[in-house]
């Protein structure tokens, strides 16, 4: 005699298709990824911005740090002295950036040109504190056309943002993947014109956290 098993059991006892694909409400635990330099990440969910840790798995040894509002425009950076792949490189130290006027969301073939103020900080070893320095770039981001993308075995629709930072020292653009499906986007490429800061970034692994 053969046991009829009812559909809905059968669903149910069914492991879920794709269960590591990334959703909005994974944010909460975080989103874990991986870019070509083969440092592993992380984002999570931070109130209205986000907290992204672009070496979470270098035990400390290299930092990148920061947050940041969409993904795409930093409010705070993070950097150890090694690392000189962000606006202007230099030794690293704790950044704030300040925009003027409010971030859009991205829309495809629109750009948005304004004003970031810079605040660095930096550890120099003096009895008198951190080194302050200002400064301030013009910048230009430019929202490209979506497509769709696979990433650990998920198909997801992707936007390339750009954006350029200029002033007498720096002329400087990175690019973004921003996911308009889930909301974030994340860091793949700089290209230095000014210094040798340039690297490929690009995504390679996107996993929701368990």
């Amino acid at each position: 005699m053969k046991l009829r098993i009812p559909l809905a059991l059968c669903l149910a006892l069914a492991p879920p298709a794709h269960a590591d694909c990334v959703t909005p409400e994974s944010l909460a635990k975080g989103v874990t990824f991986k870019r070509e330099d083969g440092h592993t990440g992380i984002i999570r969910a931070a109130g209205k911005r986000f907290e992204i840790d672009y070496a979470s798995n270098s035990n400390g040894i290299w930092r990148d740090k920061r947050l940041s509002r969409l993904g795409i425009y930093d409010a705070e950076w993070q950097s150890t002295p090694t690392n000189e792949n962000y606006v202007g490189g230099g030794p690293g130290g704790d950044f704030t950036f300040k925009f003027a006027g409010k971030p859009p969301l991205p829309k495809a073939g629109t750009t948005w040109s304004t004003t970031v103020s810079e605040r660095k900080s930096l550890e120099a070893g003096l009895q008198s504190g951190p080194v302050i320095t200002r400064t301030s770039y013009k910048v230009t981001y430019s929202y490209m056309a979506p497509k769709t993308a696979k990433l650990s075995g998920c198909s997801y629709i992707i936007q390339p943002v750009e954006a350029t930072f200029t002033n007498k020292q720096t002329d400087l653009t990175r690019r973004f993947i921003y996911f308009p499906d889930l909301g974030f986007g994340l860091e793949t490429r700089v290209i230095d014109r000014k210094g040798d800061a340039s690297r490929e970034l690009g995504l390679t692994a996107l996993k929701a956290v368990k």
